[in-house]
């Protein structure tokens, strides 16, 4: 079974959304962190690393918008798949988190050994 030595996690936000539309905006933040508000490139990474807390309740979300579009959710909340429900896209004890935000929403997975990313759906954008 895998373990997590280290006790270090991270969460990596790809912006995969087409050229010559609106920049991605996102802000990011749990109970001790606010990233306050970012704006990464076109096929940027924007990503940060953290360790669990003692109570192994650590929790981070973010707000994207993108246009008239936007969306909220958490990006890690559940130290062995990253997110409560992540069993369906991510292995046992992942501690790497990829969210790739495109035009048609948001996707989550991880990445192989050798660095090859597996994304699948997990949310929508929002309409205001």
């Amino acid at each position: 079974m895998p373990f997590n030595i280290t006790g270090e996690y991270e969460v990596h936000i790809l912006n995969n959304l087409p050229p010559n539309t609106p920049m991605l905006q996102l802000h990011c933040a749990s109970a001790d962190d606010d990233f306050g508000h970012q704006y990464p490139d076109l096929g940027k990474d924007y990503s940060w690393s953290f360790k669990d807390n003692f109570f192994g309740s650590t929790l981070y979300f973010c707000h994207f918008w993108w246009g008239f579009k936007e969306n909220v959710f958490d990006v890690f909340n559940d130290a062995h798949y990253c997110i409560h429900g992540g069993d369906k896209f991510v292995p046992y004890d992942t501690t790497k988190c990829i969210y790739g935000v495109q035009e048609d929403g948001f996707y989550f997975g991880t990445e192989n050994f050798m660095g090859k990313q597996n994304l699948t759906k997990y949310a929508d954008w929002l309409s205001p």
